[in-house]
């Protein structure tokens, strides 16, 4: 496997289940490397937990390890969790406008087709949780 292929997160391991590992990142913004971010408001710091369905026994609540995610699903993460509701809102709203002429109908129609669209991916959470997952590299000492 080619690093070059995969996203490498340093986390701590805070659950251990038989096949599920929870692991703790800091998700750190280009901010967090920078001189001033301790007298800064805009350090942006924030922990994130992963779900990383393996079963790897060796693996403690409190040891640091690496994950591992592939970059060619993050294209796909972007057009499911940006892209596409923008365009939903986009054409729900040009479209409502065109034909009604009413903005307050066609900004309300351009947010309330959002819900089946979230509803889809709602019931599709399994299969993206199989699709967008991560696994663990190795463990740091």
């Amino acid at each position: 496997m080619a690093d070059l292929d995969y996203i490498e997160h340093e986390g701590i391991v805070t659950e251990v289940s038989p096949q599920l590992i929870k692991v703790r990142i800091v998700n750190e913004s280009a901010c967090a490397s920078c001189h001033a971010n301790g007298s800064c408001t805009a350090a942006d710091l924030q922990d994130k937990i992963i779900d990383v369905y393996q079963s790897e026994s060796n693996v403690q609540i409190g040891q640091k390890v690496m994950i591992l995610g592939k970059k060619s699903l993050a294209p796909k993460a972007v057009l499911l969790a940006y892209i596409y509701p923008i365009l939903i809102i986009l054409a729900v709203l040009v479209t409502v406008f065109y034909l009604t002429s009413d903005e307050l109908l066609a900004g309300g129609m351009a947010l309330a087709a959002l819900v089946p669209y979230y509803l889809f991916i709602y019931l599709l959470k399994d299969k993206l949780k199989r699709t967008f997952s991560f696994t663990i590299k190795h463990q740091i000492n």
